[in-house]
């Protein structure tokens, strides 16, 4: 079975949505709505631009606590940006009760215009992940590494003006697609999952991470398997990346281990090499045949099995040592390595 895109990249989605909520939740719902009386008081009440903005920067973490972290200047910035466009009154009722839909462009251009759309993401980010015990000990610098505020302002704008978007929309999943925070999700939790690189753990293992890291963000970008058939492009890309993983482990493991790791690495470079010559044929020819695309996937696999007939026990015996020492060495997270080649039969 063609390996699909990582279960994990719904992750960043959870991490971005947490980082929202509490910037936006106060208007976003009816459980949020402040009670009549404070909106009837704001309507009635003349209220000055110093009052609106002491008010804002006194009063909005109360009911956005993510705001919290920001300091009483970025605060100040906000709410001046606010008062260009808005009453007095409108802004404390913003306060109060978060930005209406028809306000979510100004609310996020005010965060824009002051330079905390990074900042507010970053808090929310590292607020989740610090909350969720389930949560690898990512951090949020790591996730946002190379994010420019463009990158998250349609998100955000999305998330002001309709209060929501469901862990597993689509919507959340197009806004986030093009931008690197979902490949950046990818390494920064392989890395903290495997093995928590510290200063203690072994070379092997430090170097793997980052590796392995890059490898899950490499094989995102290639994107979901439009049709039911195998994604040949998705395949051959798979053993491009982790024969680069295995080109590189054959010079790090124990001299014991040598030869194992040179037997699996010169089996992943030989499959990928029949795999992208195979398909390259049905790409040439007719790139959007489905049926020709499963004759060749499945011609592939046949010459591959043929080819590795005679060496498949030793390549199995290798693999497991090799598998058996990483695991002892690094822990489990380096499964996943080995899981997707035995998913498309590489190493069974």
């Amino acid at each position: 079975v063609p390996p699909s895109r990582p279960a994990s990249a719904g992750l960043v989605v959870l991490f971005v949505l947490l980082a929202a909520s509490s910037l936006v939740a106060c208007g976003s719902s009816e459980e949020s709505a402040a009670p009549p009386t404070t909106i009837l008081a704001v309507a009635t009440t003349t209220v000055s631009p110093a009052d609106a903005r002491s008010d804002f920067v006194s009063e909005v973490a109360g009911s956005a606590p993510i705001l919290e972290g920001l300091s009483d200047q970025d605060l100040g910035c906000v709410a001046d940006r606010l008062l260009e466009d808005l009453d007095p009154a409108e802004v404390v009722t913003l306060t109060r009760n978060g930005p209406r839909p028809d306000q979510a462009t100004l609310a996020v251009d005010a965060l824009r215009s002051c330079g905390l759309i990074l900042d507010v993401v970053a808090l929310g980010l590292q607020q989740a992940i610090d909350a969720d015990p389930d949560a690898p000990p990512v951090e949020a610098t790591c996730i946002l590494e190379g994010i420019a505020d463009e990158d998250l302002v349609p998100y955000l704008e999305a998330r002001f003006e309709h209060g929501f978007v469901e862990l597993d929309d689509d919507e959340a999943d197009i806004l986030l697609e093009d931008t690197p925070i979902m490949a950046n999700t990818m390494r920064c939790s392989t890395l903290a999952l495997f093995g928590q690189v510290d200063v203690e753990a072994p070379p092997v293992c430090t170097g793997l991470a980052y590796r392995m890291g890059d490898m899950m963000a490499e094989l995102l970008a290639m994107g979901e398997t439009p049709t039911d058939g195998p994604d040949l492009s998705i395949l051959t890309g798979v053993f491009a990346a982790t024969d680069a993983i295995f080109a590189w482990l054959a010079d790090e493991v124990p001299p014991e281990l040598r030869d194992d790791a040179v037997l699996v690495r010169d089996t992943t470079s030989r499959i990928g090499a029949l795999m992208a010559e195979g398909f390259a044929k049905v790409a040439a020819a007719d790139p959007g045949d489905e049926e020709a695309a499963m004759t060749a996937f499945l011609s592939v696999m046949a010459r591959v099995s043929a080819e590795m007939e005679s060496s498949a026990s030793a390549v199995e015996a290798s693999t497991e040592r090799l598998r058996g020492y990483l695991v002892a060495t690094c822990g489990e997270s380096v499964l996943t390595l080995f899981e997707l080649l035995s998913g498309v039969g590489a190493t069974t």
